[in-house]
């Protein structure tokens, strides 16, 4: 049996998942069906769901064994907890596999793990540091080149280093997919792979995924420096600068004890309006160190001002740094300081407040960093949000960072437009059915989001109603047991393991015999249907980023001017944003045909089309 070939899955129309890890599910298929050992890469901005990707990405592609390599021990525990049995199983969680007997066998690398274990497993799960060495029990040393059919390297941005390169190169026939959160390496090179799926920041954060994102600066009204060749002598900024450099100032001001307090004290404030405004949310400051002593100092600033701290750094020990995140989880604090450690994989969505205490000069650390308080707390715990997701970056005006934040200041701009609506030539009172532009025949299939499918199954929904049918029946028939045994034939043990007997045999029945086959038989129905929804969202998406960057109002008119010469027949009255949607899809429907009439290779190469409609755009609107 091919595993990953052969068992049912519910993914494409899969309710549960997020849009960008389906989408980029699909540039993976695609991709990797014409590509049997090429190398790809796809980034999902970090809490979008890098972890669940990395577990669905195999399935109707690969037809042996995964191996997952993560950089280090958080992000490979990230993994490992999301695919564990015994954890909150991702697979069955998100109604990705309806029967549990169905899951993937998988085993965590060590050293003494057995030949039987790792031959029988389907997924292999383990850090780079134990895969490629010349010791006889690396991984390398004790399987064949051909082992796996599929690489995943999460957190691609580590990639490069030479481990990674000797990784890849023994296991080179394989299919090699790099996910990564950040599309930077930190040391300014390319990342490997050819880059098949970005969503960006922006639009997780419209679609209210990640946390909204903003920053303030602390501001001292006049700086002074006292220099070593001076002793007592005060020197202002301007007068440092003719004798030092940008970097030193910004070091300076880093490492100064009267810099700091000034941060410290603006994120107390900050935690404390929220909360005020939030008081059932454990909200929590990251405070981001140069060095452990500095971290040291920093959590003494803290204390003093009433606030429990923990710190994390890379020298601590595994089984410190796990007491550390368990006493974190467990709101024992609340500040977080961290030292030389981005805590790739660590999911704590109650960090909120960023405090950085040190100076950026690699966009790859600052984002990975930012990356922490993105995290989205749940919709039925928050108050509001605007309040309880709305992460907030401080740090001193002096220390250097506007740079950094520049980077994300368009995304975050981008973020906060709401996405036109849904366009229907309704909304233009169209005297014709068919209009003419610019020489591309056009008629309503190209806006309209109607369709002719088959009847809907939703399978979440089905995977939910059958659960409770077996949950029932089993329930039934243990009552059932219980009121006809004798006193002490069984006890409430005895009774709960017939029960899981009894769940597991009806799981398998139902499975085989109902939930399977519809998946099987859906699938393409399933992959038209998201096609569509993913045509439609990203041409709205990029006509929101598109005004927001021109700083346009949606509802104003002004591109009707601009536009006009390529669609003849564009009312002067139409608003921006249905300017935009109208000219994307005519350019569609004169390449592809109607939307209706696109077969599934055709919708796959109509979203494929978009990013050179989009850069046209741009280019016409100098944007």
């Amino acid at each position: 049996m091919e595993y990953f070939l052969d068992t049912p899955v519910n993914i494409v129309g899969n309710n549960k998942l997020r849009s960008p890890q389906i989408e980029a599910y699909i540039k993976i298929v695609d991709y990797f069906s014409s590509n049997d050992n090429g190398e790809a890469l796809v980034v999902l901005p970090t809490g979008t769901g890098k972890s669940g990707l990395v577990s669905i990405a195999p399935f109707g592609i690969c037809k042996g064994r995964v191996l997952i390599v993560t950089p280090g021990l958080v992000t490979k525990q990230s993994i490992i907890k999301t695919q564990e049995v015994l954890s909150d199983n991702f697979w069955v969680n998100f109604d990705v596999i309806f029967n549990p007997s169905d899951l993937p066998s998988l085993c965590e690398y060590e050293n003494d793990i057995t030949e039987d274990n790792l031959y029988n497993s389907n997924i292999v799960i383990s850090n780079i540091h134990k895969l490629t060495s010349s010791r006889k029990t690396s991984l390398t040393n004790r399987v064949p080149p051909d082992f796996f059919d599929m690489v995943i390297i999460d957190e691609a941005h580590h990639a490069p280093a030479q481990s990674w390169k000797e990784l890849l190169a023994y296991f080179s026939k394989t299919k090699k997919l790099h996910v990564t959160g950040t599309p930077f390496r930190g040391d300014n090179q390319e990342l490997p792979g050819e880059l098949i799926h970005e969503t960006p920041l922006s639009e997780v954060m419209r679609d209210r995924y990640v946390k909204w994102l903003r920053k303030e600066t602390v501001n001292a009204s006049q700086l002074y420096f006292t220099m070593p060749h001076a002793p007592g002598e005060k020197f202002t900024r301007e007068q440092v600068l003719a004798l030092k450099d940008k970097e030193w100032i910004e070091k300076s001001v880093a490492l100064s004890k009267d810099c700091s307090i000034e941060v410290i004290n603006h994120s107390i404030s900050k935690l404390a309006e929220l909360n005020e405004a939030s008081k059932n949310i454990p909200h929590k400051i990251l405070a981001v160190g140069c060095s452990i002593s500095h971290a040291e100092d920093i959590k003494t600033w803290y204390e003093e001002k009433g606030l429990k701290c923990i710190i994390v750094h890379s020298n601590m020990e595994y089984q410190e740094t796990e007491k550390a995140f368990k006493d974190i989880d467990n709101h024992l604090c609340q500040v977080v300081i961290s030292v030389n450690m981005l805590m790739e994989g660590y999911d704590h969505r109650y960090l909120t407040i960023l405090a950085l205490f040190r100076p950026y000069r690699s966009i790859n650390a600052f984002a990975q960093i930012v990356g922490r308080v993105l995290r989205a707390i749940p919709e039925e715990e928050i108050e509001a949000f605007e309040v309880d997701n709305n992460a907030l970056i401080i740090y001193h005006q002096d220390i250097g960072l506007d740079a950094m934040w520049s980077s994300f200041q368009k995304e975050v701009d981008r973020g906060t437009q709401q996405r036109i609506k849904d366009y229907n030539f309704s909304d233009y009172e169209y005297e014709e059915k068919d209009r003419s532009l610019a020489g591309v025949f056009i008629d309503n299939s190209f806006i309209s989001d109607q369709d002719s499918y088959l009847k809907d199954i939703d399978f979440n929904k089905l995977f939910e109603q059958k659960r409770a049918e077996i949950e029932a029946r089993a329930n039934q028939k243990i009552d059932k047991l219980r009121d006809n045994v004798t006193d002490g034939e069984f006890d409430e043990d005895d009774l709960a393991l017939i029960k899981a007997q009894m769940i597991a045999k009806e799981t398998r029945k139902v499975s085989n015999d109902d939930i399977d086959p519809n998946l099987i038989s859906k699938r393409p129905e399933l992959y038209r249907k998201r096609m569509r929804e993913t045509l439609t969202k990203r041409s709205r998406d990029e006509a929101t980023n598109i005004l927001s960057d021109l700083k346009l109002d949606p509802k104003g008119t002004e591109l009707t001017k601009i536009l006009s010469r390529h669609i003849r027949t564009l009312r002067t009255d139409t608003t921006n944003d249905g300017t935009l949607v109208i000219y994307i899809n005519a350019k569609l429907h004169s390449r592809f045909g109607p939307v209706n009439e696109r077969d599934n290779d055709a919708l796959t190469m109509s979203v494929n089309y978009l990013p050179s409609i989009f850069k046209e755009l741009r280019s016409m609107l100098s944007c």
